[in-house]
């Protein structure tokens, strides 16, 4: 007797919430449909496609979109060429924009190449040759949460050194400012 009772109960239950969301979606006809298309976007000049079935980016998810240029260039050449297209020299500030800068450079690379991303040391007092900062906002490398990429597992020593992206790890490489290299740009976002 009790488990009809519960088992009625369920059922006046979800069809209530039933009739609500279809009375819901009856008030804003556009809300379901818009829900549909953000789910089913393409993103087909992007290798970042991995919203769950809910239709919520995971966490690990950036909304950074990158570009990537063969063009070689130096590293203050590569900046003002990002700078002419709208765009700015790509920072990489966690381990998301990693993950989402990696899945995006993956069809550029091929075996001698690296990309220019806006870290560098120009400009540092002997004392802090390993204190690098981006060029485009000015911030010091790790600042926002202590992420860092180094392909040696710390920060160079050097005097005037530029950091590019290596091949599809996207591990972070040095070298000199004036040595020409493909480059990597992002779409501006607020700071």
């Amino acid at each position: 007797m009790v488990f009809d009772k519960t088992l009625c109960s369920s059922v006046l239950v979800l069809l209530c919430v039933q009739l609500l969301a279809a009375a819901t979606t009856k008030l804003v006809p556009g809300l379901a449909k818009a829900s549909v298309t953000n789910i089913n976007r393409s993103h087909s000049n992007s290798a970042v496609n991995n919203f769950p079935v809910n239709g919520l980016p995971p966490l690990t998810y950036s909304t950074k979109k990158y570009f990537f240029y063969d063009e070689e260039a130096t590293f203050l050449e590569a900046w003002n060429l990002c700078r002419e297209k709208g765009q700015r020299l790509a920072t990489i500030e966690s381990y998301q924009e990693h993950v989402a800068y990696k899945e995006q450079v993956e069809p550029y690379v091929d075996y001698e190449t690296a990309h220019w991303i806006a870290a560098t040391n120009m400009g540092a007092s002997s004392s802090d040759y390993q204190k690098f900062y981006w060029i485009t906002n000015d911030r010091p490398v790790g600042y926002i949460n202590g992420f860092s990429n180094w392909y040696d597992g710390e920060a160079p020593n050097g005097s005037d050194l530029c950091v590019a992206t290596y091949l599809g790890s996207a591990l972070w490489i040095y070298g000199s400012c004036t040595s020409a290299s493909p480059y990597a740009c992002e779409e501006p976002q607020d700071v």
